[in-house]
């Protein structure tokens, strides 16, 4: 019955502005329907009063022919004010006929959360002020009047069913507002990822590296010492040239993935721009980062990747006092540079 009920509109994704109102106009009127079908019955049945009767009726027609056109039309905007019109009229026309007695004045606090959700703010605000305005006047009629109250079942029930729509009412917006900041949330992250994520490999981009580093470097010691390591593909150039811009491509994707699973897990691999990549060895000394920097280098050119044979020349070096991350990785610069005038496919120090 609900999945029939809460209809849904290709026009509206669960990301669309509109999506939630169209959860709402569907969800209001399920309420409104089953609420005029139940008091139609009521006012028949317990109370034989039958103008009431026939208000209640005349909400049911109106519910059931807003559904139907809303279905039809998936018209968000048109079926919003449909929606909160009939709600604050035949509200305002049962506090009026009632004259504001048998706490028939509470069904009025069912107007603003249409009216606010449906329209927005600032027509909210002018339908629940002049919805307000006009339960004012029916209290001071009755101030004027001086008739007394009576407080009969009719005064209970209007007290429950109201209470019963404010709490699914609430119940729909607070599942709105936490599957609203669950999306934003899930989006946040989207984004900081991209932010920090190199689009072609997936590993750390340059700005997302330097910021680590810059975390990184207040905490290194002579007993959690740290090193960096700038690679750069040997001839890739030639790769490009030869086979196109996309077979490159292709060729760091696969190699970015060799990196990251031949690096130690608390390693961090980025890709500093081009066919060059920077390794943060966290907990390294020089002499660690030499030997896992060999290994890489002599695993790489074993490696056909992409078919193709390639090997890499590496810089290493390792954070001191008063290093700062330009420092550092300028002296890791400075081996990588060696290492290409020394024949390529070697690691120097710096």
């Amino acid at each position: 019955m609900l999945t029939f009920w809460f209809k849904e509109f290709p026009q509206y994704p669960c990301d669309h502005t509109d999506y939630w109102r169209t959860r709402l106009i569907s969800y209001a009127l399920l309420v409104t329907t089953s609420y005029f079908l139940i008091l139609t019955i009521i006012n028949i049945v317990t109370f034989s009063d039958f103008s009431l009767a026939l208000l209640d009726g005349t909400g049911l027609l109106f519910s059931l022919g807003i559904i139907a056109w809303f279905r039809a039309t998936g018209n968000v905007k048109v079926t919003s004010w449909a929606v909160t019109i009939m709600v604050t009229a035949l509200i305002l026309l049962f506090v009026v006929t009632s004259q504001g007695y048998s706490h028939s004045l509470y069904w009025a606090t069912l107007v603003p959360p249409f009216a606010f959700f449906l329209l927005g703010r600032t027509t909210g605000t002018a339908i629940s002020t002049f919805t307000f305005f006009i339960c004012a006047l029916v209290v001071y009629e009755q101030m004027e009047t001086q008739r007394p109250a009576f407080f009969a079942f009719g005064s209970l029930l209007n007290v429950i069913e109201v209470s019963i729509a404010h709490i699914l009412l609430f119940r729909f917006y607070e599942q709105a507002r936490s599957s609203a900041y669950d999306t934003l949330a899930i989006r946040n992250t989207e984004i900081l990822q991209l932010a920090e994520t190199d689009k072609l490999t997936g590993l750390y981009n340059r700005e997302k590296l330097e910021n680590t580093l810059i975390a990184f470097l207040p905490g290194v010691d002579e007993q959690y010492p740290l090193s960096v390591m700038l690679l750069d593909v040997d001839y890739f150039k030639k790769i490009n040239d030869q086979y196109g811009h996309f077979e490159g491509d292709k060729v760091l994707q696969a190699l970015a993935k060799k990196l990251k699973d031949l690096m130690r897990e608390q390693d961090i691999v980025a890709r500093w721009g081009g066919e060059e990549f920077v390794v943060l060895c966290t907990n390294a000394s020089l002499e660690t980062a030499m030997q896992l920097a060999q290994r890489i280098r002599e695993d790489i050119a074993k490696q056909v990747i992409c078919g193709h044979g390639l090997t890499v020349s590496v810089g290493v070096a390792q954070y001191v006092p008063g290093d700062s991350v330009e420092s550092l990785l300028d002296r890791a610069d400075v081996g990588l540079y060696q290492a290409k005038n020394n024949g390529r496919n070697s690691v120097i120090a710096a």
